[in-house]
């Protein structure tokens, strides 16, 4: 009686400890529906996520320079010109309401490059059977969301998080839908 307990106690505290970032992402998603920048904040640690989003945007850059390569030396001044915007840049998209929008997959609007002369309705675009999400462990420490819309499954929004103690997790790294179109 004693062993079967404790194999219960045992099963139920790994399936616990197994469900952490699960449940961290819930909580996350709930504070971003409910427009709570303070309990959202409590799920990133910006300073890690701007300086990710800054390395995937300046490789974006060097692909895109590379690919139209020329000799004149015009490739160096470009690619510094264009660094000197990345950090604004993500100033302006690394937000509490910005993350929130792209934990739906939607692009912020400092980023989209649609047109925005007819907006959509409220029900078009917070239909929630649209977002296609994947969830799961990269390592003991790492756990990765991606989320994408189902009218644009190849533009997707990666979000890694990282074990903070035992049981807390945090949002680290964010890598956003390339915005060469």
């Amino acid at each position: 009686m004693k062993k079967t307990l404790l194999v219960a106690v045992l099963v139920i505290a790994g399936l616990g400890f197994y469900a952490t970032p699960y449940i961290a992402l819930y909580n996350m998603q709930k504070a971003a529906e409910a427009h709570d920048a303070a309990a959202l904040n409590q799920f990133i640690d910006y300073p890690a996520v701007k300086d990710s989003l800054k390395q995937s945007m300046n490789n974006e850059m060097s692909k895109a320079l590379l690919q139209h390569k020329t000799d004149s030396g015009m490739n160096a001044f470009a690619s510094m010109f264009a660094s000197a915007f990345v950090n604004p840049l993500i100033d302006v998209i690394v937000t509490p309401e910005n993350m929130a929008m792209m934990l739906r997959a939607k692009t912020p609007s400092a980023l989209d490059q649609d047109d925005k002369s007819t907006p959509k309705s409220a029900e078009e675009s917070s239909n929630a059977n649209d977002v296609i999400s994947t969830k799961g462990y990269r390592g003991f420490d790492s756990f990765v969301v991606t989320v994408a819309t189902v009218e644009q499954p190849n533009s997707v929004f990666s979000f890694t998080f990282a074990r903070q103690g035992l049981v807390h997790w945090q949002l680290k790294s964010l890598a956003i839908p390339s915005l060469a179109k």
